[in-house]
């Protein structure tokens, strides 16, 4: 997986590619959350089609749609401010699901949280995660139906790390005279 992170006045902008083991896209996700962290726009492209998904109403839905090549599906499911969206089990939207927890949940402490998984095939479902701060900024994250789980570490801008991984600023360093 590769990603991209950058904020801005209106949020934060995630873009990540995971592939397949032989290089092949796998998978292109785009997720927009507003300054205080919230969704505010998830797409997800897919060998299976394309996915927009985005929080509206009130009472407050989670609307869309999945594209594909045989017609297009409408989304609208439950949503709230306590709601997990989660893709695939991937670190960035586990660091944003966190991000949100991240108040609430001491050092040592756990809750169960609801949620909505999207697959690589693009199916969606409700589900129930839990979500436990196993460190200061170390967070596992489960399914509750015993589905993926995954452990993540976040730098102090809630970015995933791995000690494997390399960065690189999105900005142009400024040209000296």
């Amino acid at each position: 997986m590769v990603w991209a992170v950058a904020d801005g006045a209106k949020g934060r902008r995630w873009r990540a590619a995971t592939t397949h083991g032989d290089g092949r896209l796998q998978a292109a996700l785009l997720v927009e959350t507003a300054p205080g962290g919230r969704l505010a726009k998830l797409e997800l492209a897919t060998g299976e089609g394309l996915l927009t998904l985005h929080p509206d109403g009130d009472p407050p839905r989670l609307h869309g749609n999945v594209v594909r090549a045989s017609g297009i599906e409408h989304i609208a499911l439950p949503w709230s401010g306590g709601h997990l969206l989660m893709v695939d089990a991937s670190p960035v939207t586990a660091a944003i699901a966190v991000a949100g927890a991240a108040a609430g949940i001491g050092v040592g402490e756990g809750t169960g949280m609801p949620a909505v998984e999207v697959g690589i095939d693009l199916r969606l479902r409700a589900a129930t995660w839990r979500v436990a701060r196993v460190g200061e900024r170390s967070w596992r994250l489960l399914a509750a139906d015993g589905g993926a789980s995954l452990l993540l570490e976040l730098d102090a801008d809630g970015i995933p790390t791995a000690a494997d991984a390399l960065t690189w600023s999105l900005e142009l360093e400024a040209p000296t005279a």
